[in-house]
């Protein structure tokens, strides 16, 4: 299709606004968008975009943004991730009945740095809007785009459907944990361990979220990773020391994310994951306050009852990832949920933990693998954040997920290899 026929969907002139790094810690959030494209539109179901999900390829305009994308839909967005530099694109989607066509807007970013922009996309009727829309149709599927860069140009990009994923993709489920709730090391969109890091996970590709948690003076499940209240994770206050030494209402009172949302409470983290995403997997990295397995356990116990409720697949895994957290988890015999044990595989088996966590830097452990998985053990590496090792780790291991900052290289990897 020849980029000409670009303004015959869209408007004449595409607004694009990039965010800086804000005042907050390295924190750059997406950039604003009017979504002039979704003017008009309204909603559809995701299962309805659900076959949209695959392999597509740069058909016409543009290369900057990849030639080869993977697609997957989440709650509320599609995603794409690209071949090129771990960018992903993350959209908006509606119905425009005039037409019948679907509406996209959204924005793209770099994995590793800062570089982001508006794009938006339309399916038209000839396009294949109506096939999928009334028989999940996506054999000639086209979007057809532009996007920015905030220098007052736009260019002009075109998408067309190759392939389903492989058998082999969809029969087995490979976990992908956000860390600390989404990507973390290159000016992350929200603050880590956060409530809109968990609600907007799964857009970045991830369908899984691993959060810390510690304990309040009166004993409340928090989400933060320090020890001590620090400028790194909160705005600056009055307060000083650890996070125990003030109650939950003390903090929630007083101290402000670097973004300045909240420190979260798990049973609010908890509670999010179930009601507003599609995530399927919640990772608590545990840091070994005492009596809090005792304190985590009808949390637990709740958020698993309200997810039943809503006929909600997810587990809860409780992070083991020292001997003196083991020693709480001993502690508390009638806490019943998976774990994950972060030590040797023989400390999984001996816990009967149902995961087994070992950190990226001991290799591919074949051995402790195959045996973890002889035993119906999972096994999660940690933290994968270099596109090399990810591959190589996608490839030559026999791991059942990972943790990554960049999760956009673990899906686009997997999706594309296997």
């Amino acid at each position: 299709m020849s980029m000409k026929f670009l303004y015959y969907f869209f408007p004449s002139f595409l607004i694009v606004l990039v965010s800086c790094s804000s005042s907050y810690n390295d924190i750059t959030p997406p950039p604003v968008s009017q979504d002039i494209n979704l003017i008009n539109t309204v909603p559809i179901s995701n299962t309805i975009m659900k076959p949209m999900e695959g392999i597509y390829k740069l058909s016409d305009g543009n290369a900057d943004l990849g030639k080869q994308f993977v697609c997957k839909v989440s709650k509320y967005k599609i995603s794409f991730f690209s071949d090129a530099n771990g960018i992903f694109i993350i959209l908006k989607y509606g119905l425009n009945p005039s037409d019948n066509s679907i509406r996209f807007s959204g924005f793209w970013r770099y994995s590793e740095n800062t570089r982001q922009g508006l794009i938006s996309f339309t399916i038209s009727n000839s396009g294949g809007a109506t096939k999928l829309l009334q028989d999940g149709i996506v054999t000639n599927l086209m979007l057809v785009g532009v996007f920015g860069e905030g220098n007052g140009t736009s260019r002009g990009i075109a998408l067309q459907y190759m392939r389903p994923f492989s058998q082999y993709a969809k029969d087995n489920e490979f976990m992908v944990f956000a860390h600390h709730g989404i990507q973390t090391t290159a000016n992350p969109p929200y603050a880590e361990n956060s409530l809109k890091a968990a609600l907007f996970a799964q857009d970045y590709g991830v369908n899984g979220i691993e959060y810390d948690i510690r304990l309040t003076k009166d004993n409340v499940p928090i989400c933060i990773h320090d020890e001590a209240i620090n400028t790194r994770l909160t705005q600056k206050s009055p307060l000083s020391g650890n996070y125990n030494q003030y109650s939950y209402a003390f903090l929630r009172d007083f101290i402000d994310l670097i973004d300045g949302q909240q420190i979260p409470s798990v049973e609010q983290m908890l509670q999010v994951v179930v009601d507003s995403t599609n995530l399927k997997y919640v990772w608590l990295d545990i840091k070994g306050d005492p009596g809090i397995f005792e304190y985590l356990k009808p949390l637990v116990q709740n958020a698993y009852a309200h997810a039943a409720s809503k006929k909600r697949e997810f587990t809860i895994i409780a992070g083991l990832p020292s001997k003196d957290v083991i020693a709480e988890f001993q502690a508390t015999p009638n806490y019943k949920h998976p774990t994950i044990c972060e030590l040797s595989i023989q400390d999984a088996i001996d816990n009967n933990s149902l995961f087994f966590g070992p950190r990226y830097s001991e290799g591919l452990l074949l051995e402790d693998v195959d045996r973890a998985h002889s035993l119906g053990i999972k096994v999660v590496s940690w933290t994968l954040n270099d596109k090399k090792i990810i591959r190589n780790y996608l490839q030559n291991g026999r791991f059942d997920g990972f943790i990554s900052d960049y999760p956009a290289y673990v899906v686009y990897d997997f999706y594309t290899l296997f």
